[in-house]
């Protein structure tokens, strides 16, 4: 099922990577050796530097090709929220009870939905994602009250808990707050301004806010500068957004987890995740933008174990940091 792994790599402090002309061909050795190692007969690889598009690769199918993102679905969420609150439409601290009308429902803010901390410590769609699949029909409105009913909260223990539950409520806050699909508000807040493409996946458009979208692979890593590059929408602002330490400097917000990097260096972001279903798809998803400048997007068609993925954070972060 959908699930993220939190790889809290220790960086050397004074390390940098080296230029673009440099680095391309190690990324995409890098990700050619761990597709072998990890049993993955495809893979999309996707590089931008400060911004601007390297290069793309791929093995096993086209690297254009519009793949599923999983878990990486949640970014996009995260920014369309942050647009509705540059526009006025909604605020951090705004209870998801008040926007929606539910008065009987936990009083349970739009920050803490985006950073796992509502209290919940339960994911109640790793069951029914398995009938869902293949079905479009939207399943974040009847997911809502059930993911914000008091009885499953301990707001006491409101610490990291990572649940696509609490992604799909900001789905059904996005729809009540714009009067528009979640597709389309988010489109014209999210896809449009980075100057992306994407849609809804075909098989997997009931778990669109936490992890239905589908685009290629370039296009993410677009979105990925847009959002949390070098001048990106949210770069300057991530410490000061809603978020929730996780351990040290590790923590998770806005549809990312980040790592504090220290003073002058900004933030390192990155998230993975997976759809793995008996009988399959199986399938997995990477992004990440380092302080370096350097953007990787990855798709592979393996549900990689938690040692694969972190040897995939590993070769890919040696890679950017390396003089």
């Amino acid at each position: 099922m959908l699930r993220l792994v939190l790889l809290l790599l220790l960086i050397a402090p004074g390390a940098r990577a080296a230029g673009p002309e440099d680095r391309a061909a190690g990324f995409t050795t890098a990700f050619a050796d761990w597709l072998d190692q990890a049993g993955a007969e495809a893979g999309i690889l996707a590089l931008s530097y400060n911004g601007r598009p390297v290069a793309v690769w791929s093995r096993g199918r086209a690297a254009e090709d519009v793949v599923d993102l999983a878990s990486l679905s949640k970014a996009v969420t995260a920014v369309c929220i942050a647009a509705l609150v540059d526009e006025g439409l909604l605020y951090y601290d705004n209870s998801a009870r008040e926007v929606l009308g539910l008065p009987e429902a936990a009083p349970v803010t739009i920050a803490a939905l985006l950073s796992h901390a509502t209290g919940l410590h339960s994911d109640y769609t790793q069951g029914p994602m398995t009938f869902w699949k293949g079905n479009p029909t939207p399943r974040w409105g009847e997911i809502t009250p059930r993911a914000l009913d008091p009885a499953r909260l301990s707001p006491g223990e409101a610490g990291y808990y990572y649940s696509n539950e609490n992604y799909a409520v900001l789905g059904t806050v996005i729809e009540k707050a714009t009067g528009q699909s979640y597709e389309t508000a988010c489109r014209e807040r999210v896809l449009v301004p980075a100057g992306i493409g994407g849609r809804a996946s075909d098989a997997f458009a009931a778990y669109l806010p936490w992890g239905g979208w589908a685009m290629r692979m370039a296009d993410y890593a677009r979105f990925v500068d847009y959002a949390f590059g070098t001048g990106g929408v949210l770069t300057d602002r991530l410490e000061e957004l809603p978020g929730v330490a996780i351990t040290g400097p590790v923590s998770y917000g806005m549809g990312m987890v980040q790592r504090d990097m220290g003073p002058g260096r900004g933030r390192n972001v990155w998230h993975f995740g997976a759809l793995c279903f008996e009988g399959g798809p199986n399938f997995g998803t990477y992004a990440v933008h380092w302080e370096t400048g350097w953007t990787v997007a990855a798709w592979y068609d393996i549900c990689a174990t938690e040692v694969d993925m972190g040897a995939l954070d590993a070769a890919m972060a040696g890679v950017a940091y390396t003089k």
